[in-house]
């Protein structure tokens, strides 16, 4: 029992101080990225507000808003102020710098509540140089409950993280 006593307080002496260390390196580390004001990446949980465009011509057709995740690893989840659809769930992307794609299919629901078709939207954003703002553009295409596209779409949003 005293050996297994000592081993433990030798590996505990060897261990411990290696663990420290690391820790200093880390809040070291997380300093100097704060002192730099290194963007945030585009994780987390963002407030957006979309605008509908006329694809041709620019002008607003409708406005809206979204609550979207971005969560680690590239997937992410979405859900809209409209009652007639489902959450969005897909996929976003680091293009580098402050760039970045997302891909996600939203399901659309009839005024009874019988499923229309899904909606795939296609946002690329451009992330402020603080991390807190990003402005995009976004294409969408409609497809109805046979899964024949019919109606693309143009849109414009600005977003805030929330906090």
């Amino acid at each position: 029992m005293k050996g297994w006593f000592r081993k433990g307080v030798l590996a505990a002496a060897i261990v411990l101080p290696a663990l420290s260390g690391t820790q200093i390196a880390v809040s070291a580390q997380s300093g100097q990225e704060q002192e730099g004001k290194e963007q945030q990446p585009l994780e987390g949980v963002w407030d957006i507000s979309v605008t509908v465009r006329s694809c041709t011509t620019g002008a607003v057709l409708a406005t809206g808003r979204v609550i979207q995740v971005f969560n680690d690893g590239g997937t992410l989840t979405e859900i809209a102020d409209r009652a007639n659809r489902s959450a969005g769930l897909g996929t976003w992307h680091h293009l580098g710098g402050r760039s970045y794609t997302t891909h996600h299919e939203i399901i659309e629901y009839s005024a009874a509540g019988t499923f229309n078709g899904t909606t795939v939207i296609t946002r690329e954003i451009e992330l402020s140089e603080t991390g807190d703002e990003f402005t995009a553009t976004t294409t969408f295409e409609n497809f109805n409950a046979n899964d024949q596209l019919f109606n693309t779409g143009c849109a414009t949003s600005t977003a805030t993280r929330f906090e």
